[in-house]
């Protein structure tokens, strides 16, 4: 058997240890020591994980969205979702795998709803590089953006505020979108007629509403939603979910929503520690709403796939796929 030895501080070196308990510990508990040591590496993982590893382990779900009055056209029309980029902080290498791998799906329609851009001066040109690979898939029915509250922010703490009324960042933001053939709606609808996926078919519109940007003040729900019926088949992108209180009366039945980041750093029990929206109820994932004035509504909260802050924690980034279906 082997022999296992013991070991024994030598008496000086014994006394020395005798008003430092912790240190005696360590060296000569064989269990405090396993103990400890067992703690330290969790705790070292507990903070890799979130920082270095958990903000790019992202998710593509697959959901079906069913819409009343849908043109039989559309059976099938597939809706990527990709939200809160925030190009300029989110480490670029790994929006580009994102957004080749979703394009593989071959979507009919891409939809960003909002916050494209953080503060960062080198914000823009990377997010026309990163835009470049969804404007070279040529989706059929083109690509979609609303903005975020971080869309209408400048690089730096100097211009928020009272100065933030000198802001310009959005309006360079805005022709880059034009020049790249991405339509910006600012309480605007987009139509999609029916022939474009079946000219025997008598034409009726699927129709995407994308609201301003409510921090800002400029969302203008009766100017977006002018008219519209209930009986339309009709999806609204607005990017904050405080939102859809103020969007209730009007006629949607879909709503897809970024804005949250799922509440980004989810701790057990304690649930997100910052999470700046008034209805922290709408964290992420699905949400139905009393059918007037629409025969069904249904809210859609995404996780987003950029952080400001590079910590992810039981709430992993994700960019969705719609596929719709008749009602």
């Amino acid at each position: 058997m082997p022999c296992r030895l013991r070991v024994k501080p030598n008496p000086q070196f014994a006394r020395a240890l005798q008003r430092r308990p912790f240190e005696k510990l360590f060296l000569f508990s064989r269990p405090f020591n396993r103990i400890l040591t067992a703690s330290g590496k969790l705790l070292l993982s507990a903070l890799i994980w979130p920082r270095f590893v958990a903000p790019f382990r992202w998710k593509l779900n697959r959901y079906p969205l069913p819409l009343a009055g849908l043109h039989p056209a559309f059976e099938g029309f597939k809706i990527l979702h990709l939200s809160d980029l925030h190009v300029g902080v989110t480490r670029t290498s790994y929006l580009a795998q994102v957004f080749t791998r979703c394009l593989q799906e071959n979507p009919d329609l891409i939809v960003i709803t909002g916050d494209l851009i953080d503060y960062h001066p080198k914000a823009l040109p990377l997010l026309k590089n990163l835009l470049q690979l969804l404007t070279t898939a040529r989706p059929p029915h083109g690509i979609l953006a609303i903005f975020g509250n971080h869309d209408y922010h400048e690089y730096s703490w100097r211009h928020v505020g009272p100065r933030s009324a000198h802001r310009a960042i959005h309006k360079r933001l805005v022709h880059l979108l034009k020049d790249m053939n991405i339509h910006l709606l600012r309480n605007e609808q987009y139509q999609i007629p029916s022939k474009t996926r079946n000219s025997k078919l008598e034409t009726r519109n699927l129709t995407i509403v994308g609201l301003d940007e409510m921090w800002t003040t400029r969302a203008d729900p009766a100017a977006a939603f002018a008219n519209l019926t209930p009986e339309d088949p009709v999806i609204c992108l607005q990017h904050n979910p405080d939102g859809v209180e103020f969007l209730k009366p009007f006629p949607w039945q879909f709503m897809l929503c970024g804005h949250s980041h799922g509440g980004q750093a989810n701790f057990p029990l304690l649930g997100p520690l910052y999470l700046p929206m008034q209805h922290r109820h709408y964290l992420r994932g699905f949400y139905h709403f009393p059918p007037p004035p629409s025969p069904h509504r249904t809210m859609f909260v995404s996780t987003g796939l950029g952080y400001s802050t590079p910590i992810r924690l039981r709430c992993p980034p994700e960019a969705n796929l719609f596929t719709l279906i008749l009602r």
